[in-house]
């Protein structure tokens, strides 16, 4: 065969080869088409159920939110009521035993008197104390921003220990630094602290003494308040301390028993402090003392209180201005008494209300300067209350104070909502009436009695 014949044949091999292989290369691409569709189909499938799994986990976890903010409505509720369902009878208990204390009485019905009511206070201590812990447990807990002077505010907080909780073998001194005349902070939390503080040091001092140091450090927006509580007491080892600010624990189980006392007050502190953008430690020496030391961040104040504010407490205190229209609003009996029984140790006649269509019609009759004005009542509430005398077409507006035994932040804020000046929380104190009343009483000599009562000034709860 030639070479030109030969050509022809290979070429057809060749062709031959090349359709062989081009009908593998579509085999093998079928196949793999087939493949990938299948794995297509299966990543399909595990997406679809992957999305039915999201679907049923984000239900299973939006119902266990429901159910948890459910709880935490629940336990507020359930904190609310128990608060108020408390501070009732101890309204009476702390009210009535102070007013008796002012009685002239044999020594021992006097001793007898004091131990009731500085025991009603433990038993209000001990609950402010359980529902501080639970707001900051829930991440409720709101921090007031006034203007206030530290140095007032740190020696107003020794003094009231002077006057009453220092036993004779005790102590108290204070060391205070140039402070900055006007800040910006939570006053009353700040007094917390402080008062929980010296507190434990006086309870934990047989003998000796407790000593209250204070200086501030300017910041770029404000103050540093440094503040040190040292005493002379029983300390603490090193084990004792690390437990110290953990809720429900102190330095041990004798601790509690021989001294009493929940073991939340120094938690609260801890947390208090922190909130207030400082830190809090201890440094202790068993059968030497111990040393309690925090800071807080303070802003700084350009401007001064309102002269209300400004208003020296001693002042008020010793005003001796004409008797106020004042009408109480509560429908509990013991309560009316309790409130009529102070207004008129402090120098008032008071008029009553057993509820909120009474107190309606009373002041459609009267012109009343003050109005005590309760939360919880038949018929209609004391806010729905105050709203309708707001509503009223009267000569002048009485200033209305909430007098309740609802005691938290936002009962303060409904408070002022419906348009309430002020705001007192139950067991009611003398002095802390005696406030309220004198600032209507000078306003009223100064001015007569045509004036609108002085600017709103809410009080929380007593230390």
């Amino acid at each position: 065969m030639t070479e030109t014949q030969s050509d022809p044949a290979r070429l057809l091999r060749r062709v031959e080869r090349e359709r062989r292989a081009r009908k593998e290369a579509e085999r093998l691409l079928e196949e793999k088409s087939l493949e990938l569709y299948e794995a297509n189909q299966a990543l399909q499938s595990q997406a679809v159920a992957l999305e039915e799994q999201v679907r049923a986990r984000t239900a299973e976890l939006n119902a266990a939110l429901e159910r948890a903010e459910e709880a935490v409505r629940a336990k507020s509720d359930f904190l609310a009521v128990m608060s108020h369902e408390i501070r009732t009878p101890l309204n009476a208990v702390i009210g009535m035993s102070e007013l008796l204390s002012l009685e002239s009485l044999a020594p021992e019905h006097q001793e007898q008197v004091s131990l009731i009511h500085d025991n009603g206070r433990n038993l209000l201590a001990l609950i402010n104390d359980i529902l501080d812990f639970s707001k900051i447990e829930a991440g409720k807990l709101q921090l007031e921003q006034e203007i206030f002077d530290p140095a007032d505010l740190l020696r107003g907080t020794l003094r009231s220990f002077e006057a009453t909780q220092i036993p004779h073998h005790v102590r108290l001194h204070s060391q205070l630094a140039p402070l900055p005349r006007w800040v910006i902070g939570d006053r009353l939390r700040l007094r917390q602290v402080l008062t929980n503080l010296i507190g434990n040091a006086v309870k934990f001092t047989p003998h000796g003494e407790v000593r209250l140091e204070a200086a501030a450090d300017e910041t770029t927006d404000g103050w540093r308040l440094q503040v040190r509580v040292a005493d002379s007491g029983i300390g603490m080892t090193a084990e004792q301390q690390i437990r110290l600010f953990q809720p429900f624990s102190q330095a041990d189980a004798s601790t509690s028993r021989h001294f009493g006392g929940t073991g939340l007050g120094l938690a609260i502190c801890h947390r208090l402090v922190q909130e207030m953008g400082g830190e809090i430690a201890c440094d202790s020496v068993p059968g030497e003392g111990s040393v309690f030391s925090f800071h807080v961040l303070l802003q700084r104040a350009d401007d001064v209180p309102s002269a209300r504010n400004a208003v020296d407490d001693d002042h008020l205190c010793r005003c001796t201005a004409p008797s106020i229209r004042l009408l109480i609003v509560d429908d509990n009996p013991v309560n009316r008494l309790l409130a009529r029984r102070m207004a008129e140790r402090l120098g008032h006649q008071p008029e009553m209300a057993a509820s909120g269509p009474e107190a309606l019609e009373m002041v459609q009759r009267n012109d009343y300067d003050v109005i005590l004005m309760d939360f919880i009542m038949p018929e209609m509430d004391g806010l729905e209350t105050t709203q309708r005398i707001r509503a009223l077409d009267l000569n002048r507006q009485p200033r209305i104070v909430a007098l309740t035994a609802n005691a938290f932040p936002e009962d303060r804020a409904k408070a002022l909502d419906v348009g309430m000046d002020a705001f007192m929380s139950k067991p009611l104190h003398l002095e802390q009436l005696r406030l309220e009343l004198c600032s209507i009483c000078i306003a009223k000599h100064a001015q007569g009695s045509s004036v609108p009562p002085p600017p709103s000034n809410s009080y929380g709860r007593p230390v």
